[in-house]
């Protein structure tokens, strides 16, 4: 049952539900981003296993970490293996070789990746050119 926009709510006079609701339908439209996302990069790593031989679990993490370092520089993964695949097929590669795999996972997780790569990411310059391109 809706209120009539001119007079206030007599059960929630400070709009408190009507700001929870709002809060919730944004947690909601997260989610789903996220959902999404993560479905993006399974998908991702099942065309990769179809089209050659199957993908390590750490060669899929290693592709996830990819992918969320890029998300925090404001890069759009998809978009760059869109658009520019070999750059995306030298990151991946480099994440695969990369001798720094637990400082990057440390790193991810603290949220402080995307100040901190340049100084233990091989592929840092790359990452850089494609952020200023």
């Amino acid at each position: 049952m809706s209120v009539p926009t001119g007079k206030p709510d007599p059960f929630d006079p400070f709009g408190i539900a009507a700001a929870m609701n709002a809060w919730c339908c944004l947690l909601t439209a997260a989610r789903e981003v996220r959902d999404v996302d993560r479905e993006m990069v399974d998908t991702l790593v099942e065309a990769r296993a179809t089209a050659s031989t199957p993908m390590s679990p750490d060669a899929v993490a290693r592709v996830r970490s990819l992918a969320a370092l890029m998300r925090g520089l404001r890069l759009d993964p998809e978009a760059v293996r869109q658009h520019e695949p070999a750059a995306m097929r030298a990151l991946e590669a480099a994440c695969l070789d990369c001798a720094e795999r637990s400082r990057c996972t440390r790193e991810l997780r603290a949220g402080t990746a995307a100040h901190s790569y340049s100084e233990f990411c091989p592929k840092a310059a790359r990452l850089d050119a494609l952020h200023t391109a």
